[in-house]
């Protein structure tokens, strides 16, 4: 299904007065500078379908008053700097979710994927925000795609720059990092333990023998004069 064609037929102006200081309001601002004016739909009661769910080439403004559930993939794209907005008010649920472009997509719940979540171009527009968190079996980013989760992200992540992932991880001594990690991980004060190995990047760290918070989890395992390795172990 086309996101951007079904739904009630809607404004800019009828949203905003339905939906008030909303955190996404900001992202209105790439219509300004655009041409033509956005396709705006709204879906009052959710969206749930069979079907694979897409959009056109842009520019559209999407908001979901609900979930959005598909059983199939689900694809938001547009045409290269084209902007595309799509606002999730519940929890959005798919098999595999892709985001390209100058697309950004808020999502007020969480964000489940059984599969992959892949997000890629855009530079820097490419942006995926979920207030909750993001569970995914593994969340792929190209360079200039972002992804940010406020309660953290549940994925074997590949990314091409920490700056690319939010909110990242810092061990500042504050006891925050107990969202993120399995606390076999973390010390008293539920920080990064310093008994850790750090990754190929060299920034982000694990303890020999612990498990990682991934989509199919993990745990750092190492061959004698070999370098550690991670193995599957399954989910949190």
């Amino acid at each position: 299904m086309r996101l951007d064609k079904e739904g009630q037929v809607s404004s800019i102006p009828e949203i905003l007065e339905q939906f008030p200081g909303r955190e996404w309001s900001w992202a209105l601002e790439a219509f300004e500078y655009w041409g033509a004016p956005p396709t705006v739909r709204l879906y009052p009661s959710g969206c749930t379908t069979t079907q694979p769910v897409d959009t056109g080439d842009g520019p559209y403004f999407v908001v979901v008053d609900g979930d959005l559930t598909s059983t199939a993939p689900v694809e938001f794209v547009t045409c290269d700097y084209t902007p595309g907005l799509v606002i999730v008010t519940g929890s959005l649920n798919a098999p595999l979710l892709y985001f390209a472009n100058n697309i950004r997509v808020f999502v007020g719940g969480d964000v489940r994927v059984s599969g992959a979540c892949l997000g890629q171009l855009g530079d820097r527009n490419a942006m995926l925000t979920v207030e909750g968190e993001l569970h995914a079996r593994t969340l792929i980013l190209g360079s200039y795609a972002e992804v940010c989760a406020d309660k953290g992200i549940r994925a074997l992540v590949y990314a091409h720059r920490l700056d690319q992932l939010c909110p990242d991880i810092v061990n500042d001594g504050l006891g925050d990092d107990s969202p993120f990690f399995r606390p076999e991980l973390l010390d008293h004060r539920e920080n990064y333990p310093p008994q850790t190995v750090r990754s190929r990047g060299g920034r982000g760290r694990l303890r020999r023998g612990g498990t990682v918070p991934a989509g199919g989890g993990g745990e750092l395992s190492r061959t004698p004069g070999a370098a550690p390795r991670l193995r599957m172990t399954g989910s949190r």
